[in-house]
């Protein structure tokens, strides 16, 4: 009998992106965070970033990366009613899921500065809204009340650094954009994630010694360890 090979070869990549949107305050940045829809079956009730699949009509002939850029554009004023088409981006990462996933997007991660103008969120696939720091999302994770993702988590940590929108953009575009293509394993504790440079990654071997990208998700705390950045 012929296997079948399509049987385990990995979806196709659907082009994807979504935008950071900042802002200053008196003492910290702030980045604005959409929650999903709860009846959504992807990703229901997550608190997430302006953005969704590239369409045909954002910048056709256009290289991937610009491609992304007018996408997340397009799904910013869908979503939030944010007119961005002006703003500057800077490239953060690159997220590519496991390759079991069924359903498998390659999302650019951009950051930008918001514009001075009030949100309105669509009350369709979007529910809620709310502008907090980086830092302060980071410490409430995990909790139900923000129900996060790895790529949510590991672009807020990204941000942690900075406490000025000019800076973080600044400090963004002077780095080689991340690209993360991720693995999932069981730890102790709860699930692990780890992506390329992690001396565990080919092999999921978590005895084996040496540098770490991952992502540690417990019940009672996510912790992030990285010899890269």
């Amino acid at each position: 009998m012929v296997p079948d090979e399509d049987a385990t070869m990995p979806s196709p990549l659907i082009p994807a992106a979504t935008v950071l949107l900042l802002r200053d305050t008196k003492d910290d940045i702030e980045v604005l965070m959409l929650r999903r829809n709860k009846a959504l079956k992807a990703f229901g009730g997550a608190w997430v970033f302006p953005g969704g699949r590239v369409d045909d009509k954002d910048g056709p002939g256009l290289d991937e990366i610009s491609r992304a850029q007018h996408t997340a554009i397009r799904e910013t004023m869908e979503e939030t009613n944010l007119d961005i088409s002006g703003a500057k981006f800077a490239t953060l990462s690159n997220w590519i899921p496991p390759v079991e996933e069924k359903r498998r997007f390659s999302t650019w991660f951009f950051v930008a500065k918001a514009p001075d103008s009030p949100v309105k969120i669509d009350d369709g696939e979007i529910h809620d809204y709310q502008w907090i720091s980086p830092k302060a999302a980071l410490a409430k994770v995990p909790s139900p009340d923000l129900y996060l993702m790895p790529p949510t988590y590991i672009s807020l940590w990204s941000l942690k650094a900075f406490n000025h929108v000019d800076e973080a953009l600044l400090g963004v575009s002077n780095m080689e954009p991340e690209r993360f293509e991720t693995k999932f394993t069981r730890g102790n504790k709860g699930f692990i994630t780890m992506w390329p440079g992690d001396a565990c990654y080919d092999s999921l071997d978590l005895s084996i010694e040496g540098p770490k990208r991952r992502l540690y998700a417990e019940p009672d705390q996510w912790r992030y360890e990285t010899d890269f950045r």
